[in-house]
Formats: C-alpha cells, sequence, structure tokens
C-alpha cells in the first residue's frame, strides 16, 4: 500500500474528528504524573507542560471540535480520578496490566521504555549482576514508585515495597540502605537530567537492564465511564496511525530525542 503523504493526514484526521463531534464532551482532561515523565510528560518551574506526550496530545486535538488540556497529578490520584471520567477521562504515560485493562481502554501504544534495576555501590561494591528479574529480590528489598505497575519487569511474583513518591527519593533509600534495589525505566530516570536532577552522574549509583525483561510499550487510559470512550479511543488511535504513516510521529519523537522504535497496534 502506498504510505500516505503529509498532506493526506490532515483531512483525514478532520474527518476523524467531524464524525466524533456529536458523541465526545466539548472539553477533554488528560493528567500526568507529577513526579515527572520526561522528556515524555514534564512542566518546568512556570509550570508549563512539555515533552513528546504533550506535543501528541496538542496534534491529536489540533483538528478537533473539542479542547483536550493537561494537567500534572500524583499518579495514584491521577488513575482514581481518570477511572471515575468526571474530572479527568484520560491518564497519560501508562504501561499495561491486567488491572488496567480492566478498569480503562487503553489506546494503542505510542513508545516504547526499557527496565532497568539500580543499586548503590555503597551496598554492592562490586556491583550487582542477575541473570533474571526473579533473581533480583534475592539480594534485598526492591523499591518503587507509589502506584507505578511493574508489572512487565519479569520479576515473578517478587514484592515491590512501593510507597516512594519519586526517583530522588528511590535513591536516597538505596543509599540509606532502606531498599537493595529500586526499579524504573532507564529513559526516564535518564531524562530527569533535562530537569536538573542528574541521577546518574552519581559514581555511587550502579545500574543495568533487567535481562529477560522486554521493551515496555506505553499507552493512554481512557476512562470506561466516559461516555462514548470507545468513540475518544478510536479517534486517538487512528490520528496516531495516521501520523505515524506520514512520518510526524518519528519527527516528533526526534524533536525530544527519543529512539523511533516499532510500536504495537
Amino acid at each position: 500500500m502506498r504510505p500516505l503523504t503529509a498532506l493526506a493526514v490532515l483531512p483525514l484526521i478532520t474527518l476523524f474528528w467531524l464524525s466524533a463531534r456529536a458523541e465526545l464532551p466539548p472539553r477533554l482532561q488528560f493528567c500526568a504524573d507529577a513526579a515527572q515523565w520526561p522528556p515524555f510528560s514534564y512542566s518546568d518551574s512556570q509550570g508549563m507542560m512539555h515533552g513528546y506526550t504533550v506535543d501528541l496530545v496538542e496534534r491529536i486535538f489540533a483538528d478537533s471540535p473539542h479542547q483536550a488540556s493537561v494537567e500534572q497529578l500524583p499518579w495514584r490520584r491521577c488513575l482514581a480520578a481518570t477511572e471515575q471520567g468526571k474530572q479527568f477521562q484520560v491518564a497519560l504515560d501508562a504501561s499495561s496490566s491486567d488491572e488496567r485493562r480492566r478498569k480503562f481502554l487503553l489506546s494503542r501504544d505510542y513508545y516504547q521504555l526499557t527496565p532497568y534495576y539500580f543499586y548503590s555501590m555503597r551496598s554492592f561494591p562490586d556491583g550487582l549482576s542477575i541473570n533474571s528479574g526473579s533473581e533480583l529480590g534475592q539480594h534485598g528489598t526492591i523499591c518503587g514508585i507509589a502506584g507505578y505497575s511493574y508489572t512487565n519487569f519479569a520479576l515473578g511474583n517478587t514484592p515491590i515495597y512501593k510507597e516512594m513518591k519519586d526517583f530522588a527519593t528511590l535513591k536516597e533509600m538505596a543509599h540509606r540502605g532502606r531498599c537493595a534495589t529500586f526499579i524504573g525505566r532507564f529513559e526516564i530516570v535518564s531524562g530527569l537530567a533535562n530537569l536538573g536532577i542528574d541521577l546518574l552522574r552519581d559514581p555511587q549509583l550502579g545500574y543495568a537492564p533487567i535481562p529477560d525483561a522486554q521493551s515496555e510499550p506505553f499507552y493512554m487510559l481512557i476512562s470506561r465511564n466516559l461516555a462514548d470512550a470507545d468513540k475518544l479511543k478510536q479517534q486517538i488511535d487512528q490520528t496516531i496511525d495516521a501520523l505515524e504513516a506520514s512520518g510526524e510521529l518519528r519527527r516528533m519523537k526526534e524533536k525530544h530525542g527519543i529512539k523511533n522504535q516499532p510500536m504495537n497496534k
């Protein structure tokens, strides 16, 4: 099939939105993680939102009769509010889990991240090497961020202590010995350097990819309590498809220094 050109995308996207105009509310509220998720969604010192995902939302709704806005919330509040579907209708930058698929409609994925484990060299002066994710819990408590899903980290049934609010706190807890290791997506931890939080410059912080964990796709979570939620999902998915076919999605990623990985539909 002949690929869509950039000029062909615009009338297609407009057509998609015109078909949904009568069913969806005039204003849609999206929430993102207040812990910061660079280079995908993050705020500057003035509270202005930036990132690939923020640009994508703006682009999806550029030719729409509906307005869309993005606001940061603590992640658990973002998920709870989106599930209700009243104040917020969509949560951004979310991984998949069985629970989330029950509670929400998931858009098609629009980027992928790499699961890593991190540790303090004070606790492991010779480094920490594992052959599989299921081995990580043998070395002590694994920590994570409150509300995050780590289903795709290949840890098996290993428990994860998830009470920390951000990665800086996780690093501090690892150095204090409160956490033997902590887990996260490498691209997010490295992206924090753009906000002046360069955790990877710490010579006492070790890290490595989880050997048997695959690259993890990320989605928008759409409230099932939104009237015509399936219609909104259709519009989001079709618009991303069109942007991908035209090459515009790739250019948006390149703008934010994101590798262009193959995605699932």
